[in-house]
């Protein structure tokens, strides 16, 4: 197993694979062992059926061939027929032992015997028949017969020899590879669990360090851990931890101080995202009507709690409407945004403007209430009546391709409110394709 794909398994793996390796190298020894030990028991086995038997069943052979050589001998002297009789029926013990004999020692020298012996039955044959046949040529068959038994008994006994060898030897190998199997199984289980507990004590200083460092401030360092079990888990956690606080500290520092929502620098990070990744969404940019007017009568305190009671109102339409990837922030002043899924943004429209429409009312005096407009400065100086303040949503809605940058959905959105505040009343427009719709 290659170490960069050790390194991604879980410490559980690792453990089980410690424990596995560990055990099929005994198991392997003790197989082997069995194995062996059988092998040994089958040779013992064969060697007392076959090889002892063998070994019998020949002196057994050469008993009766010397029976036959002196019956054949004594009828020579004598012409007395009781010593054709017992020398056919030893003929016939010798034979069955012939037989016997094939069936358990496959020796070459067997059938040398069995040749041998063919020639001196032919011969004691016509002896027996009363033909004419010299002592010289008996005995000559007699000794050829002697010596296929002696090359009969040495195969016997090389072959019992080899045997009992090879078995010594066999034996001699269980042992050996029995113990290194052993000994491999419980050093493999040794030389892991000291890597796990190297890898271990290594990755816990490196979090430590890191740990360290974060405190310190420093939330782009990397520990430095792969991946893979769950030391390189929580390494990646404490990365998305520190990427997540620098983050935190960054919308900290742009957030509006007023509403608490995220400023530019989350705003355009939120849209560059969504360009990144080729995603669709809608882009909101919200502006309230008619606010200079009501900041001039009402005067900076009462705008303020305006402004962030607006920003918490956005907040929570938007949250109402369940989209985990929904986003709202505060550009300055009485512009919002929010980037809502497709599907959302029309809900989140009327949610904002139906709150907002709702709210606003409790911003202004009986008499300016009642009345639906307080009389004012425009900012050129000239005396005018403003309605109450309202509020104008531009929707952009945006698919890969549509914008490079989130300047570019900046600018359009602009052009888009400017369009959408020529309508009195709280409004919004959503564009879709180039296309205008317009409530």
């Amino acid at each position: 197993m290659p170490v960069h794909y050790f390194s991604r398994l879980t410490l559980i793996q690792k453990m089980i694979i410690s424990f596995v390796a560990s055990g099929l190298f005994i198991l392997a020894a003790l197989i082997y062992s069995v194995s062996s030990m059988v092998s040994m028991h089958r040779v013992q086995v064969g060697i007392a059926r076959n090889d002892l038997t063998a070994a019998t069943v020949t002196i057994s052979l050469h008993e009766i061939i010397l029976a036959q050589e002196r019956l054949a001998g004594r009828y020579q002297i004598l012409h007395q027929r009781e010593f054709r009789e017992l020398y056919e029926r030893n003929a016939v013990r010798f034979i069955e032992g012939l037989e016997k004999l094939r069936r358990v020692s496959h020796e070459s020298a067997v059938d040398i015997l069995a040749s041998e012996y063919a020639g001196f039955a032919g011969m004691a044959t016509k002896l027996f028949a009363d033909q004419v046949v010299s002592p010289a040529e008996m005995r000559q068959a007699g000794a050829r017969v002697e010596k296929a038994f002696e090359r009969l008994r040495t195969e016997q006994q090389r072959s019992l020899e080899r045997k009992l060898k090879e078995s010594d030897d066999q034996e001699s190998r269980t042992v050996v590879i029995s113990i290194v199997l052993a000994i491999g199984g419980v050093a493999i289980a040794f030389v892991i669990a000291f890597l796990m507990i190297y890898s271990f004590a290594a990755s816990i200083g490196k979090l430590q360090r890191a740990t360290h460092r974060i405190a310190d401030g420093d939330f782009d360092h990397q520990p430095g851990i792969p991946p893979g079990d769950e030391i390189g888990t929580l390494a990646q956690d404490f990365s998305r931890m520190a990427e997540r606080l620098k983050q935190l500290e960054q919308i900290s520092l742009d957030a509006s101080p007023l509403t608490r929502l995220p400023g530019n620098i989350a705003i355009e990070r939120s849209l560059n995202r969504r360009l990144r990744e080729q995603a669709t969404f809608v882009m909101c940019y919200m502006d309230l009507d008619n606010f200079k007017s009501y900041n001039d009568r009402y005067g900076y305190i009462k705008a303020s709690e305006l402004l962030k009671e607006t920003g918490r109102l956005i907040h929570e339409a938007v949250v109402r409407l369940d989209d985990p990837e929904a986003f709202v922030g505060h550009i300055g002043g009485d512009d919002f945004v929010a980037i809502v899924s497709a599907e959302k943004a029309e809900a989140a429209c009327r949610e904002i403007i139906s709150d907002f429409d709702a709210m606003i009312p409790a911003y202004y005096s009986e008499e300016d209430r009642s009345a639906g407009a307080i009389n004012g400065i425009d900012r050129y100086g000239v005396p005018r009546i403003f309605p109450l303040v309202s509020i104008s949503i531009a929707a952009l809605d945006c698919h890969p391709g549509d914008y490079a940058t989130a300047a570019e959905i900046a600018t359009a959105a602009a052009q888009v409110k400017d369009h959408v505040k020529e309508s009195s009343g709280s409004n919004y427009i959503i564009i879709r394709e180039a296309e205008l719709h317009e409530v």
